[in-house]
């Protein structure tokens, strides 16, 4: 895997489809990361331990927030958005295609508007879906300076993760085409020590049923993951939600 380098200032992602403002919530007050500032130097700082009560995420609506994600303390930065209608009708055509759409495929960047042209099922009907993704792509490796990305594109009828867990790698984007978004817990409402095979007398990862965050439709999010360095320990501990009726069309995306 290539290293990830954040480069700032971030170039605004620039959706191929109308974006919707969403009024955003519980964002905690933060300044833009400081011009040159390196990962490496987010290791150095996030060294230690942190505070479970301090804010670990930031929600906004602008391309920008994404770049909030290079701040040590944020495990979880969000830029909000709706699924216009010709997104949705792209979307759409998938599910009736001839085939499930289970889409898992790394390379150059480049190459990703191809690659999708020839995996989905209905492809003369998911222009505004495969701009949209290339758009995506095209942002991580603006973002994280890398010419490769891992991409998974998968339509179910179920929960694919249904379990809290972490994710052991430097960060994700995910975001949800259609169907309920990815569940994702504040620190004081989880317990890290129940994580995977768990610790004896820790059965319960979600100490607060009530405090479960769910994503919105279209909201992108990255997720940073134990791998990012000076993170091991405090990786966005989420899960895939249980899809109660229709289907649900997700996309995450690996830089390097």
């Amino acid at each position: 895997m290539h290293s990830i380098t954040p480069i700032t200032p971030i170039t605004p992602i620039t959706p191929i489809t109308p974006i919707t403002p969403i009024t955003s919530h519980d964002t905690p007050s933060a300044s833009r990361p400081a011009k040159g500032g390196r990962l490496a130097q987010s290791a150095v700082t996030a060294s230690g331990s942190k505070d479970s009560a301090t804010p670990h995420w930031h929600i906004g609506e602008q391309a920008l927030d994404l770049g909030e994600i290079f701040r040590p303390e944020v495990t979880l930065a969000v830029m909000q958005r709706r699924i216009d209608a010709a997104l949705k009708m792209a979307v759409k055509a998938q599910s009736s295609g001839a085939y499930p759409l289970r889409m898992r495929w790394r390379g150059p960047i480049n190459d990703l508007r191809e690659a999708l042209e020839r995996y989905l099922p209905a492809p003369d009907a998911g222009a505004a879906l495969i701009e949209d993704i290339y758009v995506l792509g095209e942002a991580i490796g603006e973002l994280f300076d890398v010419q490769d990305i891992g991409m998974r594109l998968e339509m179910t009828q179920s929960a694919m993760c249904p379990r809290f867990h972490v994710d052991r790698i430097p960060v994700r984007l995910v975001t949800t085409y259609e169907g309920p978004g990815t569940q994702w817990l504040p620190e004081q409402a989880a317990d890290r020590l129940a994580l995977g095979h768990g610790v004896a007398g820790h059965r319960d990862i979600c100490r607060d049923p009530e405090q479960i965050r769910e994503l919105r439709p279209g909201s992108l999010a990255l997720l940073k993951g134990e791998c990012w360095p000076g993170n091991e320990g405090h990786g966005l501990i989420h899960r895939s939600p249980v899809v109660p009726t229709g289907s649900r069309l997700m996309l995450s995306m690996d830089p390097g």
